[in-house]
């Protein structure tokens, strides 16, 4: 009997050490960024791609994302688009992106251009957006991560 309950403690034990790192992998992953399909809402924006073409299909959708969620105004959905460095500095980053659409969310309202620079090795691009209805524009630089692309907002 002392054998039987020495087993289940250690069984409860390893199952609640287990639930806990499934929480804590869940609590830092990016939520709305598993499927950029299925993040995206109806009527993406039209952008206009100049520069490096081969840039891939997931960056092109990332980035009209990241437009559209200009346009709207969308300051949660914006901080989806970025990468969390840590859970504390999500009020930063929520400020930092109600920032930007203030800055450029009438621009992106309208024709909207971007131009991507060439890839480097670490999955890094840069580019320019270009907003056509205000004449602005906003340089950026966006990274892959773990199969994602992802800004720093904020970090400027």
């Amino acid at each position: 009997m002392n054998r039987t309950r020495k087993t289940i403690l250690w069984l409860a034990l390893v199952l609640a050490v287990l639930l806990a790192g499934g929480a804590a992998l869940a609590w830092g992953a990016p939520r709305d960024q598993w499927d950029y399909r299925r993040a995206s809402r109806a009527g993406l924006p039209a952008v206009t791609y100049t520069g490096d073409w081969s840039a891939p299909s997931t960056l092109k959708l990332y980035l009209e994302l990241y437009v559209q969620r200009l346009s709207d105004g969308d300051a949660d959905g914006l901080t989806d688009l970025s990468w969390h460095r840590r859970w504390f500095a999500r009020h930063a980053e929520a400020a930092a992106a109600r920032r930007v659409i203030g800055t450029y969310g009438k621009g992106a309202a309208g024709p909207v251009s971007i131009d991507l620079t060439p890839e480097d090795p670490y999955d890094v691009r840069g580019g320019t957006i270009h907003f056509r209805r205000t004449g602005q524009q906003e340089t950026f630089t966006v990274f892959k991560r773990n199969g994602l692309w992802l800004f720093v907002i904020g970090s400027s």
